[in-house]
């Protein structure tokens, strides 16, 4: 009896270890980035250091994306796998064709990316060198952690991610006294192990890619039609957060690191939520689109998904000024820069919750094999991003980057469900869904004053208390409050 009621929750205990075994690789992460800022503080060196990821991030990221979009429909379908490896040939040509481009004209590029001076130039060019090349070998498993979700393994990949941030932070904790080329060779052997114990975990299992030149195969130019709207979309969002970084680059010193922390921050917890939510629904969302429930089912994982990433958005209001002092305020790292690092990262955290919606829906669009809609939605987005964060910075200075980003990714909501209505119709009452989504902020707004009424009532000095306290006290509040908002919350656990 007790097995077969666990039973009907496993699929919600698999996600839960997906999510637990992320987030211990994620604190090993905000470790990392605590020993650094304690090292670098929010000079120079780090800055450059952090404009050169941001343009690495911007060319691996939103392929990524596409390469898990395309390839897990033909992997759990199992089309004809010579046109996936003619796909996967194509596709990382032409990324290391890019890569060798990039290296040669790295100084051009970084020209038009800052104004700062020569060492500043120096140190970003001889970064970006080492962080192409390691991140070209960290993006081929892309395609083995697409291959271990449509196996059901989940977790394997993130096992070995966080093998891999273990070795570096151990690193950095035995050797503290590095210079900041020394600190990206580290980063770089990170990769390399990550790259390599996916691929041998991979062969193991049975994957194999054949270098394939089956171009004008119908099956791999559906694939490319498929594939590119997506990078394209994808592409332009990731350009608008590559001027984000261009413009704090411009600003004074310090204000691309502290970008760089309070973005990876919200990272941290889009890779532990967001991130798993859709590596573990998406393949679900394939299976199930032709059936006659599809809809009800996808908005009620969608609904409770937001109601998930809601909680994140009142523990981080409530306990995350405390959480970034005690793990970046020491060393060279000032009190100010934590406070404009938590004020940042809380910022897009707040965004947060419009960006799972719509990536649900980006995935509802894909799964129908409909990449064109996505796409145009990019485009726009990313051009109210990039206009209103370069207006806002005129105004209110450094925090209007911020503010571009979310309400670009507001109006991007905004459109998806527009576009949905149009392709779909709603099923459900569009009210009802909206209802849901406002009855969620409700549960945050009533916690968040709930627990800021209980810290001027209980007085506690110690930083790691005041996390543990009142972090605790919000997610028992924010539990109680979903379960009398949600009769059948119990329901939307099973997560089937």
């Amino acid at each position: 009896m007790v097995i077969d009621k666990l039973k009907e929750y496993r699929n919600s205990f698999s996600l839960i270890l997906m999510i637990i075994i992320t987030g211990i690789t994620q604190i090993l992460t905000l470790m990392k980035s605590s020993l650094v800022a304690g090292i670098f503080g929010t000079g120079i060196e780090i800055d450059a250091y952090n404009l050169a990821n941001s343009i690495v991030s911007f060319l691996f990221g939103f392929i990524a994306a596409g390469i898990s979009t395309v390839i897990i429909p033909n992997y759990v379908k199992n089309t004809n796998r010579k046109n996936v490896d003619t796909f996967i040939t194509a596709l990382y040509g032409l990324i290391a064709f890019i890569v060798f481009i990039l290296i040669v004209f790295r100084y051009q590029i970084i020209g038009v990316f800052s104004n700062r001076d020569e060492l500043f130039v120096n140190i970003c060019c001889n970064t970006l060198i080492i962080l192409l090349l390691a991140n070209y070998l960290l993006a081929i498993s892309d395609v083995t952690v697409a291959y271990f979700q449509c196996k059901g393994k989940y977790n394997l990949p993130k096992i070995v991610s966080l093998i891999a941030q273990l070795i570096v932070v151990v690193i950095l904790i035995f050797y503290p006294n590095l210079t900041i080329s020394q600190y990206t060779y580290i980063i770089a052997i990170g990769l390399f192990i990550n790259f390599l114990l996916d691929t041998i975990f991979a062969f193991k299992e049975g994957w194999r890619v054949y270098p394939s030149l089956a171009f004008f195969s119908p099956g791999t130019k559906k694939l490319f039609k498929i594939f590119l709207p997506i990078v394209f979309s994808t592409g332009i969002y990731k350009l608008s957060l590559m001027i984000d970084s261009t413009i704090a680059a411009r600003l004074q010193t310090g204000q691309i690191t502290i970008l760089s922390y309070a973005s990876q921050i919200s990272n941290i917890i889009n890779t532990i939520l967001l991130g798993n939510l859709l590596t573990y629904y998406y393949p679900k969302i394939v299976r199930k689109i032709d059936t006659d429930n599809n809809q009800k089912s996808f908005w009620k994982q969608t609904i409770f998904f937001h109601l998930i990433v809601c909680l994140v958005i009142a523990g981080f209001t409530t306990v995350g000024h405390e959480t970034v002092m005690l793990l970046f305020q020491h060393g060279t790292f000032t009190e100010e820069a934590a406070r404009l690092v938590y004020v940042g990262a809380l910022i897009y955290i707040i965004g947060q919750q419009t960006e799972v919606v719509r990536d649900l829906i980006y995935r509802y669009f894909y799964a129908k094999g409909i990449t064109s809609v996505t796409a145009k939605n990019g485009m726009v987005v990313s051009a109210v991003n990039i206009s209103i964060s370069i207006i806002l910075v005129y105004f209110v200075g450094f925090f209007g980057i911020f503010l571009g980003t979310i309400i670009a990714s507001l109006v991007s909501l905004i459109m998806m469900f527009i576009k949905f209505h149009t392709y779909f119709g709603f099923e459900n009452s569009f009210k009802r869904i909206l209802g849901s989504l406002l009855k969620n902020n409700c549960i945050v707004i009533i916690t968040i004053i709930l627990v800021f009424i209980l810290k001027k009532i209980v007085i506690v000095e110690s930083l790691l208390l005041q996390i543990l306290i009142f972090g605790t006290a919000t997610l028992g509040i924010y539990l109680l409050l979903s379960v009398l908002f949600y009769k059948n919350f119990k329901e939307m656990l099973k997560m089937d």
